[in-house]
């Protein structure tokens, strides 16, 4: 499946790069960050006082490591595939209500967050929708000093499942200085290959005419479960239970370093 996915990207950015008079092909070498969570955290699916997300910032962020090649076929028009490594994460946390607490002073809380590595396969389209140029310095070539465009970024792709987790089944978080709050998760692999959409924006930065960072912001939506997790909690003499879906849906930020392999056809006359 991988094979056949990067051989039909290849030969989509050759055909379409013979159709241009110029063409660019660049490699991204992108570092960020990525935040998953728990299917429909946002929609109801939580059923108090238990929380399938957490505000603690080690619990819900990730590196995200990603190599694309992309084929700027034209100024305003890009397309881009290639490899994406990161988490599939999820998080959770529970405040104990004020009605159970045994805290006289503040109802007390706890979290938990885990991850396993996911492989993902992106396949991208661009669409520049604004420019700003500062200091022409060719008006021939209409060059500038610093150019900024912002690109509208849509597409999609295939998640792979890194590991199994088998480490991070039960999980008790413990007691705390008055309350109990306790959590056991198990984690169950639905399948190891799923889709997903994307969309979001890119910002390239151009000095004389050379691209030389991008920086980008996208929101994944995953198509398919990946892991059921199972997670029953107690919280002083009271109980429950829940499954959470994980997709692998969320915000991801990158800054990318563009790399120029190769142009195509032939430059536009001085």
């Amino acid at each position: 499946m991988v094979k056949r996915f990067y051989l039909s990207v290849m030969l989509l950015l050759v055909a379409t790069a013979s159709g241009y008079a110029q063409s660019m092909l660049y490699l991204d070498a992108r570092l960020g960050i990525n935040h998953n969570q728990a299917e429909g955290a946002y929609f109801g699916k939580d059923k108090p006082p238990f929380k399938p997300y957490s505000t603690l910032k080690d619990m819900s962020f990730d590196e995200q490591g990603v190599l694309m090649l992309r084929l700027q076929v034209k100024e305003t028009f890009g397309i881009a595939a290639g490899y994406s490594g990161g988490s599939l994460a999820w998080a959770y946390s529970l405040q104990m209500p004020q009605q159970y607490t045994v805290n006289p002073f503040h109802p007390e809380w706890k979290g938990h967050g885990t991850g396993v590595y996911m492989h993902q396969l992106p396949l991208l389209f661009s669409k520049t929708f604004r420019e700003i140029n500062l200091r022409e310095i060719d008006t021939v070539r209409h060059t500038y000093l610093a150019s900024f465009r912002l690109d509208a970024v849509l597409g999609g792709g295939l998640n792979r499942l890194g590991n199994t987790c088998l480490n991070c089944g039960g999980v008790s978080a413990g007691g705390l200085f008055y309350d109990t709050i306790d959590f056991r998760q198990t984690i169950i692999v639905r399948r190891k290959w799923g889709g997903f959409l994307m969309g979001g924006v890119t910002a390239r930065f151009y000095r004389l005419g050379k691209e030389r960072l991008n920086l980008s912001v996208y929101y994944t939506q995953g198509l398919t479960d990946m892991l059921l997790v199972p997670v029953q909690y107690q919280y002083n003499s009271q109980r429950g239970a829940t499954t959470l879906h994980i997709r692998g849906s969320g915000f991801s930020a990158t800054l990318g370093v563009p790399i120029r392999l190769k142009t195509f056809g032939k430059a536009p006359p001085s």
